[in-house]
């Protein structure tokens, strides 16, 4: 990303190329070079992309609505740097991320390409000197201009040694208490990547489940340091997390209801991120889903809630919702 003027600035992943365009309240903070202390609206355009290595693997039938995601966490930094003085030092971590599709037919992907729009208004939280802490995101999605999803998603500022600190005391408490290890008891195998929505083995990303009591089963994330996306450093990635959890909400429902995962997606998304997972250490996903219902359209539709673990400390919480689309 590069900031093009006050008001613009380019995003590219080097898969596809999206453009952030501000369009502030008021000019007043821009024209005195200050900060802002309040709401700031953006709109982030650009062509879905067609050659994503992960988000276009899979079936074909579905956008995958995990570019929005990602377009949120590839922005947010910059928008608390750029827009309301946070210092450049400090990095940004979300911790909590909601999505709900409000027209599944939007989402049906065809061959051509299709142009998504992303409405967003960011909030200063716990402002502090003048400075925030953090950002809330109200989100709101367009696919050739038809309205199809709603969101939000919260961000925490973390100087840097303050980020440090955390990394290091996370890194030593799982490794401090050995009685607390939870590994698996043999071999971790993938599934087959058509059970999770996927055509490639490279792109799955959890292991073959074990049942538990009550309909609950749990699985292992598998990490994957030389994946282009996936990949990460000691800890791992918050697009391998969001992965893992959509992956196994999948299953769950397959597997449990039958429903058809190259014809099933997540229609909501709720996730609370509360600690790193080290990526040389196992990361166990409970999975519970819930009752077989129907969704306002009568599509077949599976609530699962999803828990990740790692040394029995949480790491991360959600609930899903999985839809099936013919």
């Amino acid at each position: 990303m590069r900031g093009e003027s006050a008001a613009t600035a380019e995003l590219g992943t080097g898969h596809d190329i999206r453009h952030l365009i501000h369009c502030p309240p008021s000019w007043d903070h821009y024209l005195l070079d200050a900060p802002s202390n309040g709401e700031e609206r953006f709109v982030l355009a650009g062509e879905v992309p067609l050659r994503h290595p992960l988000f276009n693997d899979g079936s074909g039938h579905f956008h995958d609505h995990q570019l929005t995601t990602e377009a949120i966490r590839e922005i947010g930094e910059f928008v608390g740097h750029q827009y309301f003085g946070v210092p450049a030092r400090r990095r940004g971590l979300f911790y909590r991320f909601s999505l709900e599709l409000t027209d599944l037919a939007a989402w049906r992907a065809e061959s051509r390409p299709a142009r998504m729009t992303t409405d967003i208004r960011a909030t200063p939280a716990n402002t502090v000197h003048g400075v925030p802490r953090g950002l809330d995101f109200q989100l709101s999605v367009q696919i050739e201009d038809v309205p199809c999803a709603t969101g939000s998603a919260a961000l925490v500022f973390v100087p840097p040694v303050l980020h440090r600190s955390h990394q290091e005391h996370s890194s030593w408490a799982v490794r401090a208490t050995p009685e607390l290890a939870d590994e698996p008891t043999g071999p971790a195998w993938p599934v087959p990547a058509a059970t999770v929505g996927r055509t490639v083995s490279q792109n799955v990303v959890i292991s073959e489940p074990t049942e538990g009591s009550r309909g609950q089963f749990s699985t292992w994330v598998l990490p994957r340091p030389d994946h282009p996306v996936l990949g990460g450093g000691p800890h791992v990635s918050g697009t391998l997390l969001l992965e893992s959890l959509r992956q196994a909400s999948l299953l769950a429902a397959s597997r449990t209801f039958g429903l058809t995962p190259a014809r099933s997606t997540l229609a909501a998304t709720d996730i609370h991120v509360s600690g790193y997972a080290e990526t040389d250490l196992p990361l166990r996903c409970a999975v519970l889903p819930g009752r077989l219902g129907r969704d306002a359209a009568g599509r077949p539709a599976v609530p699962v809630t999803l828990t990740l673990t790692q040394h029995r400390r949480a790491v991360a919480e959600a609930r899903t919702t999985v839809v099936q689309d013919f």
